[in-house]
C-alpha cells in the first residue's frame, strides 16, 4: 500500500514523501519511501515501485534481510528519510558513521559495541581526527543512536536489540562515563555589551557590512530567540496590533517542523525593530544577491555566528556565547518581575521546570540598555 504526505517547509515549499508499505504472508515486512518537490511524481513512484515488487518479491527479501544493515547504513538511510531535525543533529548522527562501531550490523550490536565506542568516543580518535569529548557529549551520541535503532526497529522492521544499548547506557551512567550537560549560566556582563556593540557598530559604519550586529544582538536578547530562529521572521507574520510573530519550525525535542508559535514582541525589542526597518539599514542588508526581502533579517545565522566568534576573539570576552544573549534575555524579563507563564509567552519555552531557575531574580544594578548603548557607540565613532 502506498501513500503521499505533503510536508511544508518554513520556506513555505511543499514536499511530498512517497511511501511503500507491504506485508505479504511468507515475505519480511517491507518499507520504502521517498521524498518528492511534487505530488505526481510521488505517485508515479508509488506505482512503478508496487509494480516493481508485484513482479519481483523476491527485492523484499533483498532490502531486508540478505543485506545485514550495517550502522553506518543506518544511520544513512535515517539522515536519506526522517526530516524536520536540526543542522546540529544531522552532523552528529552523520559524524557516527566514521567510527569503527559503524561496521556492525545492527541486529548483532552488543552493550559491549556500545560501550567501547563510548570509551573511544571519550579518549579521542587520532584516525579520523576526532579530540576528546566531555560525558554529557557522549551520552548525546547514545541518544543518537537510541533514535535510529528505534526507528530501524518500528518502521524498517529490522532486528534490533534495544535492550542491550539501554543496558550499556544504564551501566555507563552509573560508572559516570555518561551524563547530562551541566547548566550554562553565562551572562554578558554590562562592558562586554558594550565592547560588542562598538565593535559592531563601528564595523557597520566603516566596512559596510551587511550584518548590522549591533542591531542584531540587542533583538537576540530582547526577542529570547535562538540565532537560526532571528533568521525566519517573516514580516508578513509579525502582527503589530497585537504585538506578536510567529516563528516558524522552533526547535523541539520531537523535531523541529511544523512547530509554529507566536511570541510576544516587548517593547524593547519593537525599539531595536524599528531599527531595523529603517530604509539605510534594509538597503544594506539587501545588497547580497541571496538575500530574502520577505524576512526581517535577510542573512545566513552561519555568517553572523562566526562574525560573533571573531569579535569575541577581537574584543579579548572570554567565553561568550551568541545563545548566551537568549539567556540573558530571560533573565532580564525575570528581573523585571514576569512570571514563568509570562516569561513562556516570549521565550517559547514547553516546560515550566526549564524556567525555574528564572524564578526570584533579584535585579542588577548596572544592567545596559541598548539606547544607552548605542549612545557610546556613536560618540567612539
Amino acid at each position: 500500500m502506498g501513500t503521499v504526505t505533503e510536508r511544508v517547509l518554513s520556506t513555505g515549499v511543499k514536499k511530498y514523501r512517497a511511501q511503500v508499505r507491504v506485508k505479504r504472508q511468507g515475505l519480511p515486512n517491507f518499507t520504502e519511501s521517498k521524498t518528492f518537490s511534487k505530488r505526481s511524481l510521488a505517485e508515479a513512484w508509488i506505482k512503478k515501485r508496487e509494480y516493481e515488487l508485484e513482479l519481483n518479491p523476491e527485492l523484499m527479501i533483498s532490502a531486508n534481510i540478505s543485506k545485514g544493515m550495517t550502522l553506518a547504513a543506518a544511520l544513512e538511510k535515517y539522515l536519506n528519510e526522517v526530516e524536520g531535525f536540526g543542522r546540529s543533529k544531522r552532523m552528529g548522527i552523520r559524524f557516527l558513521t566514521h567510527w569503527p562501531i559503524g561496521n556492525v550490523k545492527i541486529s548483532d550490536l552488543t552493550r559491549k559495541d556500545f560501550t567501547d565506542h563510548t570509551y573511544l568516543r571519550r579518549k579521542g580518535y587520532p584516525e579520523i581526527g576526532a579530540d576528546p569529548i566531555e560525558s554529557s557529549t557522549a551520552l548525546q551520541d547514545l541518544q543518537y543512536l537510541k533514535v535510529v535503532l528505534t526507528h530501524a526497529d518500528l518502521v524498517w522492521g529490522e532486528k534490533v536489540n534495544l535492550f542491550e544499548l539501554e543496558q550499556a547506557m544504564k551501566g555507563l551512567r552509573n560508572a559516570r562515563v555518561i551524563t547530562k550537560s551541566k547548566k550554562r549560566d553565562r551572562l554578558p556582563a554590562s562592558n562586554e555589551l558594550q565592547l560588542l556593540t562598538n565593535y559592531f557598530y563601528r564595523r557597520w559604519k566603516t566596512s559596510k557590512t551587511s550584518m548590522p550586529l549591533h542591531l542584531i544582538m540587542w533583538l537576540a536578547i530582547y526577542t529570547c530567540r535562538r540565532e537560526d530562529e532571528l533568521t525566519r521572521l517573516f514580516l508578513n507574520e509579525y502582527d503589530q496590533v497585537h504585538h506578536e510573530w510567529k516563528v516558524f519550525d522552533l526547535k523541539n525535542p520531537n523535531g523541529s517542523a511544523g512547530n509554529h508559535k507566536s511570541f510576544k514582541v516587548t517593547e524593547q525589542a519593537e525599539r531595536v525593530i524599528k531599527e531595523l526597518m529603517k530604509p539605510d539599514v534594509r538597503d544594506q542588508m539587501l545588497r547580497l544577491d541571496s538575500a530574502d526581502p520577505s524576512v526581517l533579517l535577510p542573512l545566513n545565522a552561519k555568517s553572523f555566528a562566526s562574525r560573533w566568534r571573531e569579535a569575541i576573539k577581537m574584543t579579548g570576552i572570554e567565553d561568550l556565547r551568541f545563545h548566551d544573549l537568549r539567556h540573558e534575555g530571560i533573565t532580564r524579563l525575570a528581573e523585571d518581575g514576569l512570571t514563568i507563564p509570562q516569561l513562556q509567552q516570549i521565550s517559547l519555552h514547553e516546560s515550566w521546570e526549564s524556567l525555574r531557575r528564572y524564578v526570584n531574580l533579584k535585579s542588577r544594578r548596572d544592567r545596559l540598555d541598548f539606547v544607552e548603548a548605542m549612545k557610546v557607540a556613536k560618540k567612539l565613532l
